[in-house]
């Protein structure tokens, strides 16, 4: 939304273009305002006047432009980013207000609506056959994603299904991560101490793993590419990847790339093998 003085130096501008006023006042072709009406002429109190109400007029449609999209968005159905956004606002320990999708925070500091905030991380996602939306969520303790405990569990459920829209089906996904494990060939420039470069490349992998987006897409290229960083490493070799959702009892084989169940993954086995690099022969 434009300013008053935003809209008045337009105004100005306008007036400083004008023919007819150029030929009434003797003014030269790209004269400026201010060079030639001071603060007190009624020339400017009058473009003033006019800019205020221009301005009162460009608020007030904002206002309800705003009022009628909120309007709207409160009746036709929400899309899995509105799901998302309304999680991660979930409050431990508060109500909603009567007939509303909102908490009452009045006399909250922004640190106790933080810590109230309980859910770190969320994402919701729609079927393929749009029957039934799953938001996967996180909190997050020591900056370690975890899930929540069962008594929060089963209030962000009741808030779910008292914000909903009417007749989505919802699932809730609270579960400890995925663990990822891998086996992958370093080689190595053999100048250097194949322990000291295994145990950056672990690191290297232990860091890509955790920090990878809340239900973010793992992929063995993108590993590979990450160890590649690594000073001292030459090539690397991904011999095989596995991940096991907590609620598996059996490993699933990496083919290429996965989407972890939890929304996240925790490191397992990692083995890497250092190989030594000669640089002749490469």
């Amino acid at each position: 939304m434009r300013t008053i003085q935003e809209i008045k130096s337009d105004m100005a501008a306008e007036w400083m273009r004008n023919e007819a006023v150029q030929e009434r006042y003797g003014l030269a072709s790209g004269a400026s305002f201010g060079d030639h009406f001071g603060p007190a002429s009624v020339e400017n109190m009058m473009l003033y006047v006019m800019a205020a109400c221009a301005w009162t007029v460009e608020r007030l449609l904002g206002e309800h432009r705003a009022e009628v999209t909120e309007q709207i968005e409160a009746i036709i159905p929400h899309r899995p980013k509105w799901y998302r956004d309304k999680v991660l606002h979930f409050m431990e320990g508060k109500e909603l207000k009567e007939d509303s999708d909102e908490y009452d925070t009045a006399g909250m500091s922004e640190s106790e609506i933080e810590r109230a905030r309980v859910v770190k991380h969320a994402v919701a996602v729609e079927s393929r056959d749009a029957s039934l939306l799953t938001i996967k969520v996180a909190g997050e303790s020591g900056g370690k994603r975890g899930p929540l405990s069962a008594e929060l569990e089963r209030s962000l459920k009741a808030y779910i299904a008292e914000i909903k829209d009417a007749g989505v089906r919802t699932a809730l996904v609270n579960m400890l991560p995925d663990t990822f494990n891998c086996e992958v060939d370093v080689y190595y420039n053999a100048m250097l101490q194949p322990e000291a470069v295994r145990a950056e490349c672990a690191t290297a992998i232990t860091e890509y793993i955790e920090n990878l987006p809340f239900n973010g897409e793992y992929t063995n290229m993108a590993l590979v590419d990450r160890l590649q960083t690594v000073s001292g490493v030459r090539v690397v070799e991904m011999k095989h990847s596995t991940a096991r959702a907590a609620n598996e009892s059996t490993l699933t084989e990496i083919d290429a790339r996965i989407t972890p169940a939890a929304g996240y993954f925790t490191p397992g086995v990692i083995t890497v093998n250092m190989k030594a690099y000669n640089e002749q022969a490469g």
